[in-house]
């Protein structure tokens, strides 16, 4: 919460029982007008939100006590009683709501450039598999966050319509709940020019059914060291992609169901059952090869991918006749992701030669990565999954790598901690991020991106084991070999 609002809500709190216990024997005009005073000071300078609402009833309701002189807890116990539960429910919801739905700050970026962003809209000549329509194409909206001189542009505000309307509407709130989110400065400008300099590119793609760009607490502070991301918005399958004409193209609940249906939730829950019932490591994986390779997921899995391969081709043309002419360089592309867009980066550098490398951030591996050994520098960041949460990307990366592959688990995180979710909702056990500091999460997780991309892309020295060392909340391993017999937690 703000300074202003812990201040009112603590005159809210406290004046109740003074103006019952000490009745009017000062006069109504101090505490009138430090109610009224403090009141006007927030409005102007921090501004209204609606999770203050019930704090603003109760101010209300004693400014008019006071201005009445009326004892907030006047006459026989019932009606003592009334005000006294009325009250207990006006200060808790006053108190929880700003705490648990906060106007939160994010991390500041410690690198040397300025942030911008722009939009970007590829129409493909794909067909759109996701609707019924005759003729559809398949067509993108991207995110590019680039290091940026700026001259006087405005920060932009905290997410754009499309991702609010849509994450109101997947969770049936009202589709302005998220105008609060206004008052959350970011450090990304609109528009302003693209540093001097032509800079590694990284493609970043979200997780399935979330906020494409619900990542600025990483992203920002990837780009202040001097990385462009192209923030990859998946059609349908993010909450909802904002389009320049206004239309936003939310996430496709109904081609979903077809295609993760009961055939499949069966398929998982056969192949979890002999995979507990198993003994060995081989075992193992025999109950779950055929899962890992045909899961809905899977066709997720390649689908982004193949999103990734839509981008990465425009790249040359939009290097000569875009806001990004002559940044991009496009001997450098190194991609990542998470959740379901962490998979996808995984996938995307067994199908595209152009990118370098890539991260894994706690995304499980779904596909032909099963089948296949990893041939370029990869890393794997998952959170500290529950014991009850089977690791099948033991599985899936079963034949391991001939290059550079590091794991990497940061301690007491879920699998929000890399979203800017657990800053928005400040409650654990809600926001999936589990017990550490959320922005212990993203400073770990944004050195690991950081010196990894830093060391594959830029050939900049690096011993990523050493964050080891920095941070006890990481553990790290590197394997470079063909086999990697179970080095995954």
């Amino acid at each position: 919460m703000r300074i202003l609002e812990i201040i009112l809500l603590t005159i809210s709190t406290i004046f109740p029982f003074y103006i019952s216990i000490k009745g009017y024997q000062l006069n109504k005009k101090i505490p009138l007008l430090i109610i009224g005073g403090v009141t006007v000071i927030h409005f102007v300078f921090e501004g209204y939100r609606w999770q203050m609402i019930p704090t603003y009833l109760l101010v209300l309701i004693l400014g008019w006590c006071l201005y009445k002189e009326y004892p907030f807890f006047n006459g026989g116990w019932i009606r003592k009683t009334i005000r006294g539960i009325v009250l207990i429910l006006l200060l808790l919801f006053s108190w929880v709501l700003p705490y648990i739905l906060p106007v939160f700050n994010l991390p500041k970026p410690t690198g040397k450039y300025n942030i911008g962003s722009q939009y970007i809209h590829l129409k493909s000549t794909q067909d759109e598999i996701m609707t019924s329509d005759i003729g559809d194409k398949r067509e993108l909206m991207i995110k590019a966050w680039y290091p940026a001189i700026l001259d006087n542009e405005k920060a932009e505000p905290y997410l754009n319509e499309g991702d609010r309307v849509s994450f109101a509407v997947k969770h049936g709130l009202p589709k302005t709940i998220f105008n609060y989110l206004d008052i959350v400065k970011t450090h990304t400008y609109i528009k302003p020019s693209v540093a001097i300099g032509k800079f590694p590119v990284l493609i970043f793609s979200h997780g399935s059914y979330s906020q494409a760009s619900g990542y600025y607490a990483l992203i920002e502070e990837i780009v202040s060291h001097g990385y462009i991301i192209l923030n990859i918005n998946h059609t349908y399958e993010s909450t909802g992609t904002l389009f320049p004409d206004g239309e936003i193209k939310l996430f496709n609940s109904e081609y979903d169901r077809k295609q993760n249906n009961q055939e499949m939730a069966e398929m998982a829950w056969n192949a979890m059952q002999n995979y507990n019932k198993a003994t060995t490591p081989e075992e193992q994986f025999s109950t779950v090869h055929s899962l890992i390779l045909n899961y809905y997921g899977a066709e997720l899995t390649e689908r982004y991918s193949n999103d990734i391969s839509l981008v990465i081709d425009e790249l040359k043309k939009w290097n000569t006749s875009s806001f990004l002419a002559h940044h991009l360089d496009t001997t450098k592309i190194g991609v990542f992701g998470h959740s379901q867009g962490g998979a996808a980066a995984g996938q995307a550098l067994l199908d595209n030669d152009r990118i370098k490398a890539g991260i894994n951030v706690d995304g499980m591996q779904w596909g032909k990565m099963i089948d296949t050994i990893m041939t370029k520098p990869f890393a794997l960041i998952s959170s500290e999954w529950d014991d009850s949460h089977p690791n099948l990307n033991i599985q899936a990366y079963h034949n391991g790598s001939s290059s550079d592959f590091y794991n990497a688990k940061i301690k007491n995180s879920g699998h929000s901690s890399f979203m800017d979710i657990p800053l928005m909702i400040n409650l654990p056990f809600i926001n999936e991020a589990g017990t550490i500091n959320p922005r212990k999460t993203y400073e770990v997780t944004t050195k690991i991106v950081l010196q990894f991309f830093d060391l594959y892309l830029l050939d900049e020295h690096s011993d990523l084991l050493e964050l080891s060392n920095k941070y006890p909340e990481l553990e790290l391993t590197k394997k470079t070999r063909k086999k990697l017999p179970n080095i995954l937690r």
